[in-house]
């Protein structure tokens, strides 16, 4: 199977000037054309300096990374640095001349408990300000105020919530340790929130972002767990032995999760709370990974009860089984986008090596997303816009994290070093 043949596509509709309409990417047009995009270097009193030449390269790095925007190198930028924000001081031929269709200037402003950046953004062809926001962080979050301008122009040109305000959760492995760990989505700022001696394994999101799903062998036996980011609490939940891969429903209401009995592991559901905790599936095999659909009537999950590792789809209420790969012998971790329309997962193709593919689950086609790029990428995680996912690689010889897009044509490692192991990348819920 080779990579996508087609690069996702995105056109932009760019209305006339005088009728002042909001230019719109589409993502799904058969024509591909990432938006030509400048990014001025940021603006900046005394006290603001530093911060604002760091988010610049953040805003340059988030929108490369992504794949919506071609944001140009400054070395080519001809215009004035020194032109001011009002649009009729802005020369925007000079502009049109190095091929931006997108503008972006900020200034940032501190005192001693804020950080501002006043964020201008201007349609090149149109010669006009289509946008401006002022944005407010704690004095101490510049990389904050960074994913925030990020996210406001990807919010205009897509009219989505950006993902670059988000976090990723993941399992940091070291000598003697297992971290769970938060994470930028470009890697940066990692934060150790728990350390333990046994295993911390799957770490998955509670749709409100406040808790995070771990199963822990703090017992000396794979049990859920819960950690609460706000006190740092971690406390078991349903207390039943040997299960793990909890995972909330889309409305938090619900966890799904597996349990071994008698050699057999089984998929269960409880409610958020641990209780009433009741066994779906009864086949013997071993039933594990389970991801919600995104409206939470059905759940994806791996199991052998073919004989070999493949994807099935089963109700909510652990009715209409029905299979969903049939290609190869090890099909495992789906993560179902929440646009509904691909499930992620790993397989392990003939030359026993590892990688990410997604499938429909409405039609069964398959698309691989990696190959030829280290012998194993494994476990994907979408991101709540469903656009772009992360998951884990040993491309280089270290078990590092790739953001990549949809379809794998942007691929990009945020995260890893040596002497570490990350694994089980979980991609936070969008924050408002």
């Amino acid at each position: 199977m080779s990579l996508r043949a087609h690069a996702i596509a995105v056109l932009l509709l760019a209305a006339p000037a005088a009728a002042q309409e909001r230019p719109t990417i589409v993502v799904g047009s058969p024509e591909f054309r990432p938006l030509p995009l400048a990014v001025v270097e940021f603006g900046g009193d005394a006290e603001a300096r530093r911060a604002a030449a760091e988010a610049t390269a953040l805003v340059r790095a988030d929108l490369t990374l992504s794949g919506l925007f071609d944001v140009l190198d400054p070395k080519g930028f001809l215009a004035d640095p020194t032109e001011g924000y009002a649009p009729t001081a802005i020369k925007f031929a000079r502009w049109a001349d190095v091929g931006a269709d997108g503008l972006v200037k900020a200034r940032l402003a501190r005192t001693a408990t804020d950080l501002a950046g006043e964020l201008h953004l201007y349609d090149v062809r149109g010669g006009r300000e289509v946008l401006a926001k002022t944005i407010h962080v704690a004095a101490s979050e510049p990389r904050r105020l960074a994913h925030r301008i990020a996210d406001e122009i990807v919010r205009y040109y897509t009219h989505e919530p950006g993902v670059f305000a988000t976090q990723i959760a993941a399992v940091r492995k070291r000598p003697g340790a297992y971290e769970l760990v938060l994470l930028d989505v470009d890697g940066g700022s990692p934060r150790v929130l728990l350390s333990e001696r046994r295993a911390l394994m799957a770490p998955t999101w509670r749709p409100d972002g406040r808790e995070l799903l771990v199963t822990s062998y703090r017992t000396g036996r794979p049990e859920i767990w819960a950690y609460r980011l706000a006190d740092r609490s971690f406390r078991q939940l349903g207390g039943i032995p040997n299960s793990m891969g909890g995972v909330y429903s889309p409305d938090g209401s619900r966890i799904a999760f597996s349990v071994t009995k008698d050699g057999n592991t089984h998929l269960w559901v409880m409610n958020a709370d641990g209780g009433g905790a009741r066994q779906l599936t009864h086949e013997r095999c071993i039933d594990v990974t389970p991801t919600w659909s995104p409206d939470g009537r059905q759940i994806a999950f791996s199991s052998d009860r073919a004989g070999s590792s493949q994807l099935y789809v089963i109700g909510a209420d652990g009715g209409n089984l029905r299979r969903l790969t049939f290609q190869g012998n090890y099909n495992q971790t789906p993560q179902w986008s929440p646009r509904g329309d691909q499930i992620a997962f790993t397989a392990r193709d003939e030359r026993l090596v590892f990688d990410v593919f997604a499938i429909s689950p409405a039609t069964g086609t398959i698309t691989r997303l990696t190959q030829d790029q280290g012998r194993t990428n494994e476990e994907p995680s979408w991101a709540p816009n469903g656009r772009l996912l992360v998951f884990r690689t040993d491309r280089g010889g270290i078990w590092q994290l790739v953001v990549s897009d949809a379809h794998g044509d942007r691929q990009t490692v945020i995260a890893g070093a040596r002497g570490t192991e990350l694994a089980g990348a979980a991609w936070g819920p969008a924050q408002e």
